[in-house]
């Protein structure tokens, strides 16, 4: 398989593993949140994502330089404000799938596309997948479309591609 199958390949699943789980993700985070400490299951999904994100920085990217750095722990910064501001822990889940989706279709985009255009692509793209969620919500019989989560979905976009800009800042 060659890169660009491959890679389109993972957006295509990705994007498909969000969509299909949206009918069954509701009762089973009713059923974890009455039978688990579902808040702190997802915090941790968070610190594991960070430790791992910063193993990866320090052991794996060689030296930064210094404006990555200010932007990779600015995102970072950014990241934690939005846990604390999202109240509703679902609602966290979309910093970690629309900023994966993102970083996947400019891994996809940048085979065909110069850096720019990728980066402003991939936005694109991954907002508007984020639109068609909640489309699909719209028509589901237990889940109901909203504009603030269409919003979060971008943000979750724009923080993961600024995430992917730090990383790229290599000297």
């Amino acid at each position: 398989m060659n890169k660009r199958t491959s890679h389109w390949a993972l957006v295509i699943i990705w994007t498909g593993l969000i969509y299909s789980t949206l009918y069954i993700v509701r009762p089973i985070c009713e059923f974890l949140k009455q039978y688990t400490p579902f808040d702190a299951i997802i915090w941790g999904l968070f610190v594991l994502t960070l430790i791992g994100i910063i193993y990866f920085v320090f052991f794996h990217v060689r030296r930064m330089k210094p404006l990555s750095y200010l932007l990779f722990f600015g995102t970072l910064a950014c990241y934690a404000a939005a846990l604390f501001w999202l109240k509703i822990p679902e609602e966290r889940i979309h910093l970690i799938q629309y900023g994966i989706l993102v970083c996947l279709l400019v891994r996809a985009l940048r085979l065909d596309f110069p850096p720019s255009a990728a980066y402003a692509g991939a936005f694109v793209l991954t907002s508007l997948l984020g639109l068609g969620d909640e489309g699909i919500q719209h028509i589901l019989p237990n889940r109901y479309f909203q504009w603030k989560d269409v919003i979060l979905n971008s943000v979750s976009a724009a923080l993961g591609l600024l995430l992917w800009l730090s990383l790229q800042g290599r000297q």
